[in-house]
């Protein structure tokens, strides 16, 4: 019996090593140095390997925003491009999937016919969709969903309404459709009859679209709120049952380009998808309310503050390295320029040189850091680095502990903080550069 004993002892240690109780949940921010580069490392973040992508405009928010049922039907990223070309973080990114055919959407007006046949060339096929307009275009994207039995239907003015049910939408094979404030296009009316629908999500009656609109469809369910983010909360609430709560992604209320292709990736396991501004004080007071209080928490693109990131009871920031922080590759940068905090001890100094940089980004890699939780704003310093691509500020490092980079502080967690290693570089590019004894 007490050899029984011992050995449920080893078992249950072995099952609370490999599947551990109450695990801290994470944070983490999936951001680039543009909407395109933010929009790849979703894509990164979500797929290993695809054979579809879809690729959308990214200056605005309509055609990839409807995309999200499409995009879970063929498990798809969804990507953002200029009109006239492909941006380099987005092709690379389709190569790094092996991605074998891309669904457009919308017409050559917004993405010309060059992005097309850089694409064929490329050996990819594609197919267009595409309407007369974002609402016919809606319409389009929804006829090539199958067996569909209900709708969504949110103002096409705005994107908010529709980034907010995406998820949902996505999992339920659900169109997302586009109107005007207060008119049901003849389009709309025709689909919603000749698919004989029997359900019709309305977001935002009374606010975001006319109260006249519930009485033209069918069986109708609504759900509003008195601005964009209690609506956003209302959508959750309603279909919280049927989503995964293990993870939450944010996004920017305000403005709509990173949280285009969080779309898709929330759509994968139906996560909400949280709008937040310059705090997350409703969503917080919302999850708290309703007991979730254990998500991991992705952050998409570098809009959301600091301030506005929420933080589950068991939240633990992640170890991270420099560029995991900074979604910099090292490859990319140009220029960096340091500056002396000893009083003009030495002149800023620039350094352009491939083989130098390489030099000091490999020295950055041997930092691993978190954020730090309370932090003590340092007092003095000796080295500040601004990064730059091609003339743009990208980064900033103040290297202090804890460290400062882009005005958010780090605590050190390996390595130590070396200015006379820093120095001693600096003089090796510069011989006048004169280190302090």
């Amino acid at each position: 019996m007490k050899t029984k004993f011992t050995l449920l002892i080893i078992l249950a240690g072995i099952i609370m090593f490999y599947f551990p109780n109450n695990a801290n949940a994470t944070t983490k921010k999936l951001s680039g140095v543009d909407r395109y580069a933010t929009s790849a490392m979703v894509a990164e973040n979500g797929w290993k390997q695809s054979n579809y992508a879809i690729l959308a405009y990214g200056k605005s928010f309509s055609d990839a925003i409807i995309a999200a049922p499409l995009a879970k039907k063929y498990n798809a990223p969804i990507l953002l491009t200029e009109g006239n070309s492909i941006p380099k973080d987005t092709l690379n990114v389709i190569q790094q999937l092996k991605i074998t055919h891309i669904i457009i959407i919308g017409g050559t007006g917004i993405i010309s016919s060059s992005v097309e046949n850089q694409l064929t060339s490329l050996g990819i096929n594609t197919t267009r969709l595409y309407g007369q307009d974002k609402y016919d275009t809606s319409i389009v994207v929804a006829n090539h969903l199958d067996n569909v039995n209900e709708v969504a239907i949110v103002t096409g003015e705005d994107f908010a309404d529709a980034m907010s049910i995406s998820p949902i939408a996505a999992k339920r094979n659900m169109p997302i459709i586009l109107i005007p404030h207060n008119i049901l296009p003849d389009v709309v009316r025709d689909y919603v009859k000749t698919h004989n629908i029997s359900k019709t999500y309305l977001i935002g009656v009374g606010s975001s679209l006319d109260k006249s609109l519930a009485n033209e469809l069918p069986n109708v369910e609504e759900i509003n709120g008195q601005d964009k983010y209690q609506r956003n909360l209302a959508v959750l609430d309603k279909f919280k049952s049927e989503m995964d709560l293990n993870t939450i992604y944010l996004t920017s209320g305000d403005y709509f380009d990173d949280g285009l292709s969080g779309c898709g990736l929330a759509g994968i396991n139906c996560n909400p998808l949280l709008l937040v501004s310059d705090n997350s004080t409703l969503q917080k007071n919302y999850l708290d309310g309703h007991e979730i209080t254990k998500y991991n928490i992705v952050v998409l693109g570098g809009l959301v503050k600091e301030e506005a990131i929420l933080a589950s009871s068991g939240t633990n920031y992640e170890e991270k390295t420099i560029r995991d922080v900074t979604n910099v590759d090292p490859q990319d940068i140009t220029k960096i320029v340091f500056y002396d905090g000893r009083g003009g001890l030495n002149k800023p100094l620039t350094i352009e040189d491939k083989q130098d940089i390489k030099t000091f980004m490999n020295y950055l890699d041997g930092y691993i850091i978190e954020k730090a939780k309370n932090p003590e704003p340092s007092t003095g310093w000796i080295h500040e680095a601004v990064f730059y691509i091609n003339n743009k500020e990208v980064m900033d490092i103040t290297f202090v502990d804890p460290m400062i980079i882009n005005k958010n502080y780090y605590t050190i967690l390996k390595s130590t903080l070396d200015c006379k290693k820093i120095d001693t570089y600096l003089k090796s590019i510069d011989p006048t550069y004169v280190i302090e004894k």
